[in-house]
């Protein structure tokens, strides 16, 4: 009974042996696959965040530019000579001294200001002036150590207008560039007349043209919401013709740069102190609307004059003495400043390259034009908006912003309603 019973036992334990060893090997088996399903599993997660990454990689290399943006003003007749330096000098704040009111400006919310510079900038021992000239026969000069302050302030100076020559003509203009290329303010523009021949006091170089490149930031906006500044190349153009017409060939160069580059144009001509434009200055301008021009900004007569739309581009007339020492009443000593918003039509707009003329431009002015033309890329498309602000430097020759009685004088001056509201900044 013993025996038969042991043998009952030893079979059933056998049988149980058995029964843990295929459970043992199925859930070995199990685990294998599970692992080997989740190894391979999480090398494909892997491969797909690989491939996420270099996806992102690849976009953040190409961003696809949403829109381009720039803000910029416009001042008028700016100097600081004369009388102005009298004060300057005799001020606690020094070669600061005009500026020093010109944060009621705002000049932290444009990308640029362009002005125009009526003096030469010669440096005469100890600043010295002859202020019996520059009261009786109005032969300026501007000392060069107020540029570190305009720096603050001024991107560029226009340069054609009939007192940059007034220190030895060709020879003064020399030094006057110096000085603003050690600054870091660029400049444009030539006092020169249509063929005018080079004598001992000429007015300028002969290699000096009415046009030049200015090099402005653009703010470009990406898809992946990242904004950088491009520094983008504009021709701006002088026409100076206080004794006379500028000639045909101004227009054409004219014509040349708005061929390539958006181009400003910025004469210093007109009737003196005179409330409007005359028919000489309105068919002279709509010329250079004509040849291709955005705008034309114009000053020299010392008070504001009107504005108008022509084919949808604005002419200003006379934006009136910014920064000048005339205080002979309200007219001598407001001005317009012209404030222009620019947005770049995007579309197959190569960003990178015009970046880099833009800073080969800023390294080297005279080989820069030609590098444009020879790039061969497509012409920007830019639509421009406007607004205006009403200045005053009356009394003390410290320009600020004017109040707000004076702002509706001066739009009432310049006409502004009449201006398209598609042209100008929504308020």
């Amino acid at each position: 009974m013993y025996n038969k019973n042991m043998r009952g036992s030893r079979k059933n334990f056998g049988s149980i042996l058995l029964l843990i060893g295929l459970g043992v090997g199925v859930a070995v088996g199990t685990c294998f696959l599970f692992f080997q399903f989740n190894k391979t599993e999480n090398g494909e997660k892997e491969d797909v965040s690989t491939k996420k990454i270099e996806s992102n990689a690849e976009s953040e290399s190409n961003p696809i530019a949403t829109s381009a943006k720039m803000k910029i003003m416009y001042a008028g007749t700016t100097f600081w000579g004369r009388r102005t330096n009298q004060l300057a000098r005799a001020s606690d704040l020094g070669v600061k001294y005009p500026f020093s009111k010109l944060d009621t400006m705002h000049r932290e919310t444009y990308d640029a200001w362009i002005g125009g510079l009526e003096c030469p900038l010669v440096q005469k021992e100890g600043n010295e002036h002859n202020y019996a000239e520059e009261n009786s026969i109005f032969k300026f000069n501007c000392d060069p150590d107020y540029l570190a302050e305009a720096k603050k302030y001024f991107t560029a100076f226009l340069l054609g207008n009939n007192h940059t020559d007034n220190q030895g003509g060709g020879e003064g203009l020399t030094e006057t560039r110096k000085h603003l290329d050690e600054a870091g303010i660029q400049y444009f523009g030539t006092p020169k007349y249509t063929g005018t021949v080079d004598s001992e006091l000429a007015r300028d170089t002969k290699e000096a043209t009415n046009c030049g490149i200015v090099v402005l930031p653009i703010n470009v906006t990406y898809d992946n919401g990242k904004t950088n500044k491009i520094q983008m190349p504009f021709g701006f153009c002088s026409a100076h013709g206080v004794f006379g017409v500028p000639g045909q060939d101004y227009i054409d160069n004219m014509k040349i740069y708005a061929t390539y580059i958006p181009t400003i144009a910025m004469p210093h001509m007109g009737a003196e102190y005179q409330p409007s434009h005359d028919q000489l200055r309105q068919n002279l301008y709509r010329q250079m609307i004509d040849s291709g021009v955005d705008a034309v900004i114009a000053d020299h007569p010392h008070w504001i004059q009107d504005t108008e739309a022509y084919k949808d581009k604005l002419i200003v007339y006379s934006m009136g003495n910014f920064m000048f020492d005339q205080y002979d009443g309200m007219e001598n000593s407001r001005s317009a400043a012209i404030e222009a918003n620019a947005e770049v039509a995007v579309k197959d707009v190569d960003f990178d390259k015009w970046d880099k003329l833009g800073k080969d431009c800023l390294k080297d002015k005279k080989s820069c034009f030609e590098k444009i033309q020879n790039a061969k890329l497509p012409k920007i498309s830019t639509t421009w908006k406007y607004d205006f602000h009403a200045t005053t430097s009356v009394s003390d020759c410290i320009t600020r912003l004017s109040s707000q009685s004076e702002q509706d004088s001066v739009a009432q001056r310049l006409r502004w309603s009449a201006i398209p509201t598609t042209m100008k900044v929504n308020k």
